[in-house]
């Protein structure tokens, strides 16, 4: 873009920004006032929420999970929507029905919300805001006869919207799949929802989905699709393409997105994620088959969804907790440690996992074509017998080098439990640490995994002083130098649900202040400027490690955007809580001298020494 002002001349060229970054301009689009400090409100958002029903009869409830991961205090709104978009009633924790909630939570405290609503069973979406900067968070929904869980699911947060989606379906004598949609927009949404033709590939029926301002949909396959060939019995490809008007003709737009399988009496999320090619190898890291036929028994269903017109093709490699070999049954084949598999164009590929008498459990790293679409999917099935007895559903596993995970347990009545896979060559060994309600570490262990290695294990079983406690929450951080894939699952009596793994840690770093002190017109243009910050666990900069990681982004309003990564000194505050950095950005695509006076918006995000992002804080000032 160019701006021309008299004989001065300023470029910044276009340029695909950092997500986050752009996350950050959307939030600001209007710019904080001149000279004034602006702390980034996040929003969060879960596409499915469900409450109400009979109490003595089948009912659902919502339960929310916040854990404060910064070194400040935050607050934040909980909001409710219905599915004409109005704002949804209910009742947190037992107070009288409200759209609304404000929440304030201490650094490092966990908290859990529960949402009823009396009268009928009543879905909808969730939206949490927080400041200065985002919570994890995760949201539960529980179906009930009367008391007694039935089953229950964990919902993945969004953090903004996104445009297109594919996930496999699947519907049959008890089995069906719903598709939750959510338009977290001020406008009318629409979404083009096309199922995909089992044999062939083609599309087979597609429907256009209308959504209200800040409206919501959730339907069955059979119901989206009445009339499609087979409906009541495929395995197919769903794919949600947001439009920008109902004919869609053109991309546009943004929504949020789930799926639920409900297999008799039992559901299970089927997570979504935003079309993208994705790495070459991909990791799942619990896999768990076999027990006796007589007793509880389980299987893992993998799921391969592609939109390569050609297909994708690889190999799915089996290792147990030592990184030896782990042989499986696939679809009743010979027990083998590593299975070939094929995805036709279009299409969904079944692989059903089973072992002999014996329970076992392990990871698998998945090795494809090339850095090719394809969605992988794992759903873990528990039987008593040939009874299933629950469901839990997991996406391949980023890797990460933080994880945090909200801790409910209940003597005999509820647990966690974390699976960990080494898919580096040398062996690792990654830090565990228990945090009770109020941010307070109890305990400390640490994990070796050898190379391929696997760990999965109850927080009971991590840290056994827990079995005793009739009723904990708190928090679980695993992180370590290199990186590695985790999962979580949540045990309440037999029912087992995913959930997610925030890959951020405990007391991430917080900006509480930040001042422009210097600038420079001519090439090179620069800021210079000071940021003021709290770390409690005080590893902003550590002895041996004091360069402080940052992404910088200078919002030049209609003239363009400028962003670079840069690394700050952070002597001044190696193992200290609480101090003062300074920094100089240059920007790396202004070409000319800025025009005085120019006005233009900072925004910073760093990074402490185990990689946790801070909180962004955003000044606007004139050159």
């Amino acid at each position: 873009m160019d701006l021309t002002t008299g004989a001065t001349h300023f470029r910044i060229d276009c340029h695909v920004m950092r997500r986050i970054i752009a996350v950050l301009l959307l939030l600001f689009s209007a710019g904080p006032a001149l000279g004034q400090v602006t702390f980034s409100p996040i929003p969060l958002a879960f596409p499915q929420i469900a409450i109400g029903g009979d109490e003595a009869g089948q009912n659902y409830v919502t339960l929310i999970q916040i854990i404060n991961n910064n070194s400040a205090t935050i607050t934040g709104r909980i909001s409710l929507f219905a599915d004409n978009g109005a704002p949804l009633s209910a009742s947190f924790d037992g107070q009288n029905p409200q759209s609304t909630l404000d929440v304030t939570l201490a650094s490092g405290e966990a908290r859990q919300i529960r949402l009823t609503l009396a009268g009928v069973i009543t879905a909808g979406w969730l939206q949490a805001v927080y400041s200065p900067s985002e919570a994890s968070t995760t949201v539960i929904l529980q179906f009930r006869s009367g008391t007694t869980l039935l089953s229950e699911v964990g919902v993945d947060p969004f953090f903004g919207t996104f445009g297109a989606t594919d996930f496999a379906v699947e519907t049959n004598t008890g089995l069906n799949t719903g598709i939750a949609i959510a338009n977290p927009s001020p406008a009318t949404g629409f979404v083009l929802a096309r199922l995909w033709d089992p044999a062939t590939g083609a599309a087979l029926a597609n429907t256009v989905i209308t959504l209200s301002p800040n409206g919501h949909i959730a339907r069955f396959l059979t119901e989206l699709f009445p009339d499609a060939l087979n409906i009541s019995q495929i395995r197919a490809k769903v794919s949600l393409d947001s439009c920008s008007s109902s004919t869609c003709s053109f991309a546009g737009g943004g929504m949020l997105a789930t799926a639920i399988r409900l297999n008799g009496d039992q559901f299970t999320t089927i997570p979504v994620a935003e079309r993208e090619d994705g790495e070459q190898t991909r990791v799942l890291p619990q896999v768990a088959f076999g027990g006796p036929a007589g007793g509880i028994n389980m299987k893992t269903v993998l799921y391969l969804t592609t939109n390569v017109t050609t297909g994708v093709f690889g190999t799915a490699a089996i290792f147990d907790n030592d990184g030896n070999p782990l042989v499986a049954s696939a679809d009743g084949a010979a027990p083998a440690s590593s299975i070939t598999f094929t995805v036709s164009g279009n299409r969904v590929t079944r692989i059903v996992l089973s072992g002999d008498a014996t329970l076992r459990s392990g990871w698998i790293r998945l090795t494809l074509s090339g850095n090719v679409h394809l969605v992988t999917n794992a759903i873990f099935q528990t039987f008593n017998g040939t009874n299933l007895v629950s469901e839990a559903s997991v996406l391949e596993s980023l890797s990460i080098k933080n994880g945090l995970i909200y801790v409910k347990s209940q003597s005999g009545a509820a647990n966690v439990g974390i699976a960990l896979a080494n898919h580096e060559p040398s062996s690792n060994t990654i830090s565990v640490d228990l945090f009770d309600r109020r941010g307070f570490v109890l305990a400390h262990r640490d994990i070796s995994l050898n190379p391929n290695g696997h760990f999965a294990q109850f927080v009971t079983e991590i840290f056994p002083q827990l079995a005793t406690e009739p009723d904990f929450d708190g928090a679980l951080f695993i992180h370590s130098p290199t990186s590695f894939s985790a999962l979580a699952l949540r045990l309440s009596g037999d029912k087992v649900a995913t959930l997610p793994v925030w890959a951020e840690g405990m007391f991430r770093p917080s900006i509480t202040n930040m001042r422009i002190t210097r600038t420079q017109r001519t090439v090179p243009a620069e800021v210079s400027f000071e940021i003021d910050l709290t770390d409690f666990d005080s590893d902003i900069a550590v002895s041996g490690s004091t360069s402080v990681a940052a992404i910088v982004l200078l919002d030049f309003g209609n003239s363009g955007s400028d962003s670079g990564d840069i690394t700050i000194d952070g002597t001044a505050l190696v193992n200290r809580a609480t101090g003062t950095l300074s920094a100089t950005f240059r920007p790396p695509r202004v070409t000319g001298a800025i025009p005085a006076g120019f006005q233009a918006v900072l925004y910073i995000l760093l990074f402490d020494s185990l990689g946790n992002s801070s909180n962004v804080v955003a000044v606007s000032f004139r050159f």
